[in-house]
């Protein structure tokens, strides 16, 4: 079990050092490199990290077990959620050319990276365009997509998830 943890560990390591040095050869690399048992550990690590830090940005009306829960599900459920879009777009327009599962990973490494500076609020318009563009990145090097089929399908995948979002925060808020 320690022996697995630390290939756990070691491939976390690798993964976060090439996706901030050399996020097109981690993405070329992708699909032979990854499976989604690691891409679900990747997510997780990150989620929680995401979750541990986002405590320390103010005091919170609900207990701390609980918010790190609701700071867990909400980074987890976001991934989810744009690789769905993400992945329903691209059937849509341009047929099934990959799997979900390199889909999701494309996601997964993409946001999870980025979920490391973004529970300061004030990074956030920083944080998101990097998503995007590591998103844009995956489609490109993973899926084999040119840069303007990557576009479109972000194009028509960004404002879907965010009028989704908006029409949530009406309904629920």
């Amino acid at each position: 079990m320690l022996e697995s943890t630390l290939k756990s560990w070691r491939f976390y390591s690798y993964s976060l050092i090439q996706l901030l040095i050399e996020p097109g050869l981690f993405f070329k690399e992708l699909a032979e490199k990854t499976t989604l048992r690691r891409t679900l550990g990747f997510m997780v690590i990150c989620c929680g990290f995401f979750a541990g830090a986002s405590l320390l940005t103010g005091a919170y009306s609900k207990p701390v077990w609980i918010m790190a829960i609701i700071f867990f599900v909400n980074a987890a459920g976001m991934i989810i959620i744009s690789s769905l879009l993400g992945y329903t777009a691209m059937v849509l327009i341009f047929g099934k050319r990959s799997a979900f599962s390199i889909i999701f990973s494309l996601y997964a490494f993409s946001s999870g990276v980025t979920l490391f500076m973004s529970w300061l609020p004030f990074l956030l318009w920083f944080t998101e365009p990097w998503k995007w563009w590591l998103i844009y990145t995956g489609f490109k090097n993973t899926c084999g997509f040119t840069w303007k089929q990557a576009v479109v399908i972000l194009l028509v995948s960004m404002p879907v998830q965010f009028f989704l979002i908006y029409s949530a925060i009406i309904a629920f808020v």
